[in-house]
């Protein structure tokens, strides 16, 4: 057989092997979340928004995958690969944008940016790509005092 066809093949697996594990990586992040969050709390959740990263972190980071909640008092959200958490209590929230770009990257899709006050008195910033945008926008705007 052709060397290409093993390529192929081998390449095909590999996908799919990996499918299987975000899907299982997904499943397993998702019921850890929501038991600590269980839907009663949630107001708003993405299981698959896409951070852009924390400005704070600087122009190295990678976008990572993970699940977005906005509860009455906090944003949250838990990247897959690596396992980190973002915890933004509404109140320290001081405004939301949707610019088409952050810290240099874009997809050419609006992004859902929010500016706020970290634990040590200065300022910070992240932004995510999710689904119905708007709607994320409105109700974050709608719980948080924007100062």
């Amino acid at each position: 057989m052709n060397i290409a066809v093993y390529f192929i093949a081998g390449s095909l697996l590999l996908a799919a092997v990996l499918v299987f594990l975000i899907r299982k990586l997904l499943k397993t992040a998702m019921a850890e979340v929501y038991a600590e969050y269980p839907e009663h709390i949630r107001i708003l959740t993405s299981p698959m928004a896409n951070l852009f990263g924390v400005k704070s972190g600087g122009m190295k980071q990678i976008r990572g995958n993970g699940i977005l909640l906005l509860t009455s008092t906090q944003l949250y959200f838990r990247m897959l690969i690596p396992k980190k958490e973002l915890l933004v209590p509404l109140s320290s929230i001081t405004s939301v944008e949707t610019p088409l770009s952050f810290m240099g990257k874009t997809k050419g899709m609006k992004l859902l940016k929010i500016d706020f006050k970290n634990d040590v008195g200065g300022t910070d910033s992240a932004a995510w790509q999710v689904p119905d945008l708007e709607k994320w926008v409105e109700t974050i705007r709608g719980s948080a005092e924007l100062n």
